[in-house]
């Protein structure tokens, strides 16, 4: 386990952040996964990278925080403080950021307490998003498990680390090179779909999804490999919509997990863009929280098509956590667009950026709608109309 552990870290560092000697890295997680993030700084400096940041949270005791303080006295609690984010972006760090997900950890926490406080942190991270968003600095999430994770998913410990393991290819003898190998399957998908010219997508499937979503003027599909492989895993090719162009009723398919609170079997009714209306059977007030961030939070920002038969899917595992799950199928995301999902978008400020029809907010929130019968149909600008998704899963032509 240790030796996989050491492998694991090795290629988050090297494949996903693409790292090399004096570069320069900053790691946030839990302190309930301090082991891994000391065996990450160890790796990294093995690899002559010696000039490492931290950012590491105790839930123990934020909860304690939400749960016998008023909003004004958690956001001034120095544990709460995300603005280093900005100064790390503005001297060229490269963030790795090790998701460990906690569900059911803060059920006993007001929802709209856990989203003001949410909305509050991301509004003051937002050089660090700039940063992010034109590709001016690596960055990476990926998933390191923990006790209470594995316990809540019915696992052990070791059982979870392994089936990332699996997943993330780190069972094979170069996991570099068949990430390679998969990143370039994914962008020869991505420019098909560019291709394409696509006017808008029809989504349908059994469960009462149909909704018919635009595309703007000069889209591009991309993958998460840029600079940098951003996700581990990926499974994805993802764009932005118009997000004025959306219409129809779509029906999630998994639960989403959302500051450690669950939302599950919810949907969403968009009318020109905006959600109308919407219902969950758990978790609507969290769900509220999230579109009430601010105004753009209503909208669509990313349209990512996943196989449902991917390797996520073929594990049976829900994961309750949004980089395995959203791997696992189709999905969406309420909140901000990104701005290299169109022609020239890295070289427009955010008013221009709306103008071509994407999305401004402090929030990006994915959720799964993907299904064994998704179908997904591309109409296209000539006139002509193309399957891309049947049964689920890709078409390739």
């Amino acid at each position: 386990m240790e030796n996989k552990k050491r492998k694991y870290a090795k290629f988050l560092i090297e494949g996903c952040l693409r790292l090399k000697q004096g570069d320069k890295l900053f790691i946030i997680g839990y302190d309930l996964i301090n082991d891994f993030i000391d065996i990450i700084s160890e790796e990294a400096k093995k690899l002559g990278i010696t000039d490492i940041e931290y950012l590491i949270n105790n839930p123990e005791k934020q909860r304690e925080l939400y749960l016998n303080n008023t909003y004004e006295e958690i956001i001034s609690n120095p544990i709460m403080d995300r603005t280093k984010f900005n100064r790390m972006a503005k001297e060229g760090y490269a963030f790795l950021s090790l998701s460990s997900t906690l569900p059911d950890y803060y059920k006993d926490v007001d929802s709209k307490l856990l989203s003001k406080v949410s909305t509050y942190q991301m509004k003051s991270i937002e050089e660090y998003k700039h940063y992010q968003h034109k590709g001016l600095i690596k960055w990476n999430i990926s998933c390191v498990p923990n006790k209470i994770w594995a316990d809540n998913l019915g696992m052990s410990l070791d059982d979870l680390w392994n089936l990332i393991f699996d997943i993330c290819l780190i069972n094979e003898d170069n996991p570099v090179a068949t990430w390679d190998n998969k990143m370039e399957k994914l962008a020869i998908r991505a420019k098909y779909l560019n291709d394409l010219d696509i006017d808008y997508l029809v989504y349908e499937n059994r469960i009462g999804t149909n909704i018919k979503i635009g595309l703007p003027k000069g889209y591009l599909f991309q993958s998460a490999d840029g600079q940098n492989i951003v996700n581990m895993p990926t499974e994805e090719v993802f764009t932005s919509p118009d997000r004025l162009r959306v219409n129809g009723k779509v029906y999630s398919s998994k639960v989403l997990i959302h500051n450690n609170k669950v939302i599950n079997n919810f949907w969403l009714e968009f009318r020109d863009g905006k959600v109308i209306d919407y219902d969950a059977l758990c978790g609507k007030e969290v769900l509220k929280g999230i579109m009430d961030t601010d105004e753009g939070a209503s909208f669509l920002g990313e349209v990512a098509l996943v196989d449902f038969d991917s390797p996520i899917s073929k594990s049976g595992v829900v994961f309750k956590n949004t980089l395995y799950d959203e791997n696992a199928s189709c999905h969406l995301a309420l909140g901000a667009s990104f701005a290299e999902c169109i022609k020239g978008g890295l070289e427009k400020n955010n008013d221009e950026l709306l103008k071509m029809g994407l999305n401004y907010s402090h929030t990006h929130v994915d959720f799964f709608i993907g299904t064994s019968d998704l179908k997904i149909t591309a109409y296209l600008q000539n006139g002509d109309k193309k399957v891309i998704m049947e049964n689920g899963n890709f078409k390739e032509r």
